[in-house]
């Protein structure tokens, strides 16, 4: 179009574009923010953040210390498995909650280990559905404090009518029946 126009392009002071530069200007500087995006979605990958200094760590909330302002840094996420007091598996990942280490990380085990342990041990951080689902249909024993453990010891948290773990299940109707007799 440059050529069919005869239109020259102008980039000193004082002079007028034209539309069609413009426009060309417009679409190379939307052209360079899509490769810039497209870039920082690779880079970023299955995770929800990544660092800029180093790209396969996680942002995650860091306890706070005396200054008393706990901060997003970026970080690796832990993991180790204790056999006997005696450290058995490590494995270090980006991601940002235990919930979702836990399948990997016994996984990962049972095929380097070449064997599966009985009983699985954790704390209230690995409780979801998903790992006690996984831990059941491999034949384990999961032995994983349940997060609102201190709580449930309370009276008020047992006489709550609207907890589901207070009502009654009818497995007939697959419904649950509060104290009130509403389903």
């Amino acid at each position: 179009m440059k050529r069919i126009e005869n239109v020259k392009f102008v980039h000193e002071c004082g002079k007028r574009k034209s539309p069609l530069q413009k426009s060309i200007e417009k679409l190379e500087e939307y052209l360079s923010k899509l490769k810039e995006y497209n870039k920082k979605v690779y880079t970023c990958g299955d995770g929800n953040s990544y660092s800029k200094t180093d790209n396969d760590a996680t942002f995650m909330r860091m306890k706070e210390f005396a200054m008393k302002n706990g901060q997003l840094k970026p970080s690796y996420n832990v993991q180790h498995g204790v056999d006997v007091e005696y450290i058995s598996w490590l494995t270090v990942g980006p991601q940002p909650t235990d919930t979702t280490t836990l399948i990997p990380f016994l996984k990962i085990i049972e095929y380097s280990l070449n064997f599966k342990y009985s009983k699985i041990v954790a704390d209230a951080g690995y409780e979801s559905k998903e790992n006690y689902s996984f831990i059941e249909d491999n034949n384990q024993i999961a032995f994983i404090k349940p997060s609102n453990y201190e709580i449930s010891k309370t009276r008020k948290y047992n006489n709550d009518i609207g907890r589901i773990e207070n009502m009654d299940y009818d497995s007939e109707n697959d419904l649950f029946i509060c104290q009130n007799g509403k389903t």
